[in-house]
């Protein structure tokens, strides 16, 4: 991990991150927007469910570095989504995060500012089986160097088995077992 996140910085940046989403809601409530401060509200939601889902999986250092990603210094912002039967993960966790890790640490070096770049992981969990889906969207300084980066990593237990690439986004899976 980056950074070693105390309880003080942890809720300074919950309680930032939920005054943002309150102010959305007011704002649009205030416009008579009334359909779209229900969407932000299904969306919240939403998110709150697949963070519950992430924080279900036995994988504390796993949760702690996607739920504090967007709260450092990247040059994409990152979403995320847990698809599957919940279950006790902590056994791949560490390779999980390095992959994690080598994989964002590339994005950041190869993006093109000042694009908006979004990066949406996806952990599918099969009976005993991770696909991890990264994909990621905007530009790179250089498409085949970023594909090399990502059919190279040096995780022993992940395993590209698909890679597809356009001039706007890369989609790639990974199997951890």
């Amino acid at each position: 991990m980056a950074k070693k996140w105390n309880t003080f910085d942890v809720l300074r940046h919950s309680r930032h991150d939920w005054l943002n989403r309150l102010q959305l809601i007011k704002g649009n409530l205030a416009l008579d927007h009334v359909d779209r401060a229900k969407e932000i509200i299904e969306e919240i939601i939403i998110q709150s469910r697949q963070e519950a889902k992430l924080s279900n999986l036995n994988a504390p250092k796993l949760a702690e570095y996607i739920l504090t990603f967007n709260w450092c210094n990247h040059l994409f912002q990152l979403d995320f989504e847990v698809i599957g039967d919940e279950y006790d993960i902590s056994a791949y966790e560490v390779d999980v995060v390095e992959l994690l890790t080598q994989c964002t640490k590339v994005l950041d070096a190869m993006v093109e500012i000042p694009e908006d770049h979004h990066l949406l992981l996806t952990l599918q969990l099969y009976h005993e089986e991770i696909h991890l889906v990264l994909d990621f969207q905007g530009e790179v300084s250089d498409q085949n160097k970023l594909k090399l980066a990502f059919e190279n990593t040096d995780v022993k237990s992940a395993k590209l088995i698909e890679l597809e690439q356009n001039n706007q986004e890369l989609v790639s899976t990974f199997l951890i077992k």
